[in-house]
């Protein structure tokens, strides 16, 4: 009589960490791309606010914000083994709090096109969520990393 045999392996706790990551950061991409797509006209607005160009330039900056945030989030979603990812997801929460400095300290009126859960946010709230992707992004480079003797994630 033959026996059914089931196999089992050790659970890679790094590569679930990653995955489930990489789909959060993915969640809050989409989430905030969607919500300035849902409102793209207050969007732009918000940028001529702010002085940066004249009319196209506002309009094509806003599309390119929203390029950026759904890119980034599509990526994590299919291969979220990539460094620069991260390095991206970095650069642009760094960004975002320079902004959030800057208008902070220099801005006339502090205005702010967030919709939905980051509506009701602080701009010190604000910074806390940038901090908190920053580290998930940090968090993320850490875990892919390619320690001494021993393969990354990617040549599993």
């Amino acid at each position: 009589m033959k026996t059914l045999q089931i196999q089992t392996s050790k659970i890679d706790y790094r590569s679930l960490a990653v995955r489930i990551l990489a789909i959060a950061l993915a969640g809050i991409l989409l989430y905030t791309a969607t919500k300035k797509v849902m409102d793209f006209r207050a969007f732009v607005a918000h940028i001529e606010t702010l002085s940066i160009g004249a009319g196209e330039l506002n309009y094509s900056l806003a599309a390119f914000i929203v390029f950026i945030e759904y890119g980034l989030a599509f990526m994590l979603l299919f291969d979220p083994l990539k460094r620069w990812l991260y390095w991206s997801i970095g650069g642009l929460m760094l960004l975002y709090s320079a902004y959030i400095y800057a208008i902070l300290n220099f801005a006339i009126t502090l205005p702010c096109s967030c919709q939905g859960a980051f509506k009701s946010l602080s701009w010190q709230q604000h910074y806390l969520v940038n901090l908190v992707v920053l580290l998930a992004a940090v968090g993320i480079l850490l875990l892919i990393r390619k320690p001494k003797g021993h393969d990354n994630l990617r040549n599993k």
